[in-house]
């Protein structure tokens, strides 16, 4: 190689020579490289030549010469940026991988491709595969994506967006027609519609605005469009005459191309100004609106390598005064349809060949937003699963917000953002609101903001009130999701009343929380068709992590559920604001981001799967915290669901609950027989503010307890222990809630023993409250059998009941009902054995 010494090379430069050097004489006689020079432009040149004689030829691979010669250009600033490479001569010309007849393309990206720090070793060996894959015929190898055209670009042209798919030629020939366009700036079109030729065109502003689904005022107007048969080249020319010659090639001629720009020119006339003059030629008419300046071709280009027909590829040529001139020259052509494209006259033709002769070739930038050739950047995550749904986001706040600016962005068809508070300036640390909004709506900021990131997939709509009064009016049932990021306990019981009363199927519901000082949220997850809501999944949540027994939740109950409420509460401004949490945008953003994931991987699971779960984030706090941190679930099936008539409260029996309830049924009828009843206590809560009654677990019969084939007396040997108990382990939250028994093979319904001890319930605890659930399980023989031996819920009866009468220090040994005379009976607990028979009791005495 050339000694470079004499050369003023950078850094990097002379790293690219050195390592070149060394590929050289390791190479033993296949690379070589000579005439090293530095150019004008800040490059080094090097001229290389490769081996290529033990690469033999294929039927659909590139001819190549036994040693083929290229040039690299190394950048001053190598190995930071990547050298290129091009041919001496033009052989390569229109194979794939070749820019502008000579440019090598050995990268599809070399932000991802292009590694520093394999520098000239590894720039040389892609050089190699290129040759090695051109002699092969695999420089687009099949599953690889096509390489589309290259067409140099110049940005004061403008900025076309393609958002409607595009048209495809005919195998007879190529398409034509127009796109209608709707101007976003003065710089920027964007491509929302197709009309071909042979379609009714429309005939006023307002019915191309309506064709395209556009707002009333927007800009439109139509640009001529032609689509080939055939590929054309790897590069768009410079000049207006090569492009013509290369579009000859498909049979598109200069008078076809001229005809079909008047045509579009004259309609746009039309359209943009429907009381000029049909007549108007060569005048200018300062009242006329300017007539578009843009031309589309489109080439069968885009596609996957082997995969089936190739889709058009677009690019955008800005064409000056030129369609306007050819418009109006030609609007004394008497035409109609495809006959105008043919009948042009004299001076439109000369007119247009001058023009064609001497114009170069402005490529406009064209962005790629329709579905058939781009794939959303989201598209394999969760939060794939927004795309085209309703959604409401109760909240514009720290959490609100951020969540509901995930979800515009994930392309949801309707979002509607709910707040009735205002912007103020102590928010803006950790909300996205800015100085100039302060004491406008949350709501109505947000939703403006929101609908300037995709109005053509989202829209975003305010609706400002307090939710807690107005939810009804907010038709809750028509979406797809309802995020909750209130942290308001009257939001969440509003939501679970109207959930468990509305008969229309209700949507999923998330409800989101965050810490008192943003270092773990919830996310609380009610899927469609799940038997409780926020308020019931949070109170499970607070369940298990005051139960658990490793104590890996105590650091959430005291954040969440503590046990008795904090003392130290954050006001930002003391004395006149609410109280709140401390953290800042990173922290809320993060949390934000983690909890609305784990959601919507939730959401992702099979439908048949209506389980209550809740995501569980903790931040990490600092590399010598030893708080766990990650996301951490818990889940839980549906409860079986029992209405209490009186009332019309729901009755929720969870599935520990019921399972402890059959367990008991099943051993009784093992131990005392199929006939006796039994029962125990049921541990729970009331919740009159949404209706729900709440049973967490049921206990068996304490042993004083009285089992007969007519009646059950519960005991009270250990119940008020084991209630003391419980109420600890749960923080308070379950509490005694009343009684169960079982009416096996009858109807579980109460019997006139059960309704009269219902007027006098006597359970002597100290906590006991002032009325108490009566829940009996029963069922024809099939309906109980079947729970008995498979689990399916069995028949329930509930019944919330006031207790009236008083409770004794004392109470009475258990003895059945004196009407029921004398019967068999058996103790509760363990014990097997009854005590001593008697006659059976009287007839149509049954509880």
């Amino acid at each position: 190689m050339k000694d470079s010494t004499t050369l003023e090379l950078t850094e990097g430069q002379q790293l690219a020579l050195d390592q070149l050097h060394r590929i050289v004489q390791a190479s033993r006689g296949s690379v070589a490289a000579t005439h090293v020079a530095a150019t004008a432009d800040g490059y080094v040149e090097a001229r290389v030549s490769v081996g290529c004689a033990n690469l033999p030829p294929t039927q659909d691979g590139l001819r190549l010469r036994s040693v083929e010669a290229v040039t690299l250009r190394i950048p001053a600033d190598f190995p930071f940026r990547a050298p290129s490479v091009r041919t001496r001569h033009t052989r390569f010309a229109g194979a794939p991988h070749v820019n502008w007849g000579r440019h090598l393309c050995l990268y599809r990206s070399t932000a991802t491709e292009w590694d520093p720090a394999d520098g000239m070793y590894g720039f040389i060996t892609r050089l190699l595969d290129w040759f090695e894959a051109a002699a092969a015929g695999r420089l687009d190898r099949p599953g690889e994506p096509l390489h589309p055209p290259n067409a140099l670009t110049d940005h004061t042209a403008g900025l076309l967006v393609i958002r409607h798919d595009a048209p495809v030629a005919r195998p007879t020939g190529p398409w034509l027609g127009a796109a209608v366009l709707h101007q976003v700036n003065d710089i920027r079109c964007d491509v929302v519609g197709w009309l071909a030729v042979e379609d009714p065109w429309p005939d006023s502003l307002e019915q191309l605005r309506e064709s395209a689904a556009l707002p009333a005022g927007a800009r439109a107007f139509l640009a001529p469009v032609v689509v080939t048969t055939k590929h054309l080249t790897f590069e768009y020319p410079l000049t207006a005459r090569e492009l013509v010659e290369s579009l000859a090639r498909d049979h598109i001629t200069p008078r076809l191309l001229l005809g079909l720009t008047g045509f579009v020119a004259g309609h746009n006339r039309t359209l943009l100004c429907p009381d000029a003059d049909a007549t108007v030629s060569t005048g200018d008419d300062e009242d006329t609106p300017a007539a578009p300046v843009h031309l589309l071709l489109g080439t069968p280009s885009r596609g996957i390598a082997g995969d089936g027909p190739r889709r058009t590829h677009l690019v955008a040529w800005h064409l000056p005064d030129f369609a306007d001139q050819v418009g109006r020259l030609a609007a004394d052509t008497a035409f109609s349809g495809h006959a105008y494209l043919a009948e042009l006259g004299d001076e439109v033709v000369r007119f247009g060949t001058d023009w064609l002769d001497r114009q170069s070739t402005r490529w406009m930038r064209v962005y790629e937003a329709r579905p058939e050739v781009t794939v959303r950047r989201d598209h394999a995550t969760p939060a794939a699963w927004l795309r085209g749904k309703r959604i409401l986001v109760l909240g514009a706040g720290a959490l609100g917000a951020p969540v509901a600016d995930m979800c515009a962005r994930a392309g949801a068809a309707h979002l509607t953002v709910a707040d009735h508070g205002l912007v103020h300036p102590g928010i803006l640390a950790r909300q996205p609101y800015t100085d100039a909004d302060i004491g406008f709506s949350k709501a109505r900021v947000l939703a403006d903001r929101l609908n300037r990131i995709d109005p053509h997939a989202t829209h975003v709509e305010a609706f400002v009130g307090d939710v807690t009064t107005r939810l009804s009016a907010l038709d809750l049932h028509t979406f797809d999701l309802i995020w909750d990021c209130t942290a308001n306990r009257i939001v969440r019981a509003h939501l679970e009343r109207a959930r468990r009363t509305d008969t229309a199927a209700w949507p999923h519901l998330a409800t989101l929380m965050i810490g008192h000082h943003a270092t773990r949220g919830i996310a609380a997850i009610s899927p469609r068709g799940a038997t409780g809501g926020g308020t019931d999944v949070l109170r499970r949540t607070a369940l298990a992590a005051h139960a658990d027994a490793t104590h890996a939740f105590d650091d959430l109950i005291d954040d969440f559920f503590p046990t008795t409420p904090p003392t130290e509460l954050f006001q930002p401004e003391p004395g006149c604001s609410d109280a709140t949490f401390t953290g800042s945008a990173a922290d809320v953003t993060a949390l934000a981001g983690q909890l609305a994931t784990g959601v919507l991987h939730a959401l992702a699971e099979p439908a048949d799967r209506h389980t209550m779960a809740v995501l569980i984030v903790r931040m990490p706090t600092g590399p010598t915290s030893t708080q766990p941190s990650g996301p951490r679930w818990l889940t839980w099936p549906n409860d079986t669901l029992a209405t209490d008539e009186a009332t019309g409260y729901d009755v929720r029996i969870t599935s520990a609950a019921l399972a402890e309830m059959r367990a008991e049924a099943r051993r009784g009828a093992r131990v005392r027989g199929p006939r006796v009843e039994t029962g125990g206590t049921l541990l729970g809560a009331v919740d009159d503010a949404t209706g729900v009654i709440f049973i967490d677990e049921a206990t068996g019969p304490p042993p004083d307890s009285l089992l007969t084939e007519a009646y059950f007396q519960h005991g009270l040997d250990g119940v008020s222990g084991h209630l003391t108990a419980r109420r600890k382990t749960t923080g308070n939250i379950s509490r005694f809630l009343g009684m169960w028994h079982t009416h096996p093979h009858t109807a579980a319904q109460p019997s006139a023993t059960d309704r009269a001890a219902m007027t006098s319930l006597t359970l002597p605890l100290d906590d006991a409250p002032a009325r108490a659930l009566v829940l009996i399980a029963g069922g024809p023989p099939p309906v109980w059998h079947q729970w008995l031996a498979t689990g399916d819920s069995p028949d329930l009866y509930a019944h919330l009941a006031a207790r009236t009468a008083s409770i004794t220090a004392e109470p009475p040994p258990p003895q059945p009902p004196a009407h029921l005379g004398p019967v068999q009976w058996w103790p509760g607990g363990y014990s097997t054995r009854p005590h001593s028979p008697v006659p059976v009791p009287r007839k149509g005495s049954r509880s």
